[in-house]
């Protein structure tokens, strides 16, 4: 018995993950997640999204490409970071 339940139960958590958002939803929680907060790095925004960080760096370079998020880098460590923001007027296409 105790087989059988703990089979059960592997296999709805292995459904459960394996549900993938996709790129819209994640942009656009993206989206709403940088009007939260204001600066974050792809790491916390992937954790924050529920996201991997591969997606969520897709997501981030065309809202770059369209001019609705801007990059700086970050010297918190010794090694540097990606930061996004939201830019304050929306900029040109392609810029």
């Amino acid at each position: 018995m105790y087989n059988y339940t703990y089979l059960v139960f592997k296999f709805m958590c292995s459904l459960i993950h394996m549900t993938r958002k996709s790129i819209l939803e994640v942009t656009e929680e993206v989206l709403k997640t940088l009007k939260k907060e204001k600066e974050l790095s792809i790491k916390s925004l992937s954790e924050k999204v529920d996201s991997q960080w591969r997606t969520t760096l897709k997501s981030l370079e065309f809202l770059k490409g369209v001019g609705l998020v801007r990059e700086r880098k970050g010297k918190k460590t010794n090694k540097e970071e990606r930061l996004f923001s939201l830019r304050d007027a929306p900029a040109k296409y392609g810029k």
